[in-house]
């Protein structure tokens, strides 16, 4: 089976640098947002500051940092593997005809 391509180191600092430019677009909108009304440069240098902060809150909550693990880690428990419903059926002698069975005609004799 194919692993990750990325290591999740690479992942978590993907993550992080995902947050900050999350944050530098919200507060560098805001600035705008404030010049464009007609603010002067102070008034859109603390809306920044502001707005980068808030941003920051937003990218943590947005972003979780669960979104860096990788599905790969025997470590957590995330449930049946996909296909595992059917490994399981095909394992055991079932009911259900194939399609690679006979013909691939339903018979009504059963």
């Amino acid at each position: 089976m194919v692993g990750p391509s990325i290591s999740a180191d690479e992942r978590k600092r993907f993550l992080v640098q995902l947050k900050i430019g999350f944050a530098l677009l919200v507060g560098g909108s805001m600035g705008l947002v404030t010049l464009w009304g007609g603010g002067t440069l102070l008034v859109a240098a603390v809306a920044v500051f502001g707005a980068t902060a808030v941003g920051g809150l937003l990218a943590h909550y947005t972003f979780p940092d669960s979104i860096a693990e990788t599905p790969y880690d025997d470590t957590l428990d995330r449930g049946p593997k996909p296909g595992a419903r059917t490994r399981r059926r095909r394992s055991g002698d079932d009911e259900f005809e194939r399609a690679t069975d006979g013909d691939g005609r339903r018979s009504d004799s059963k």
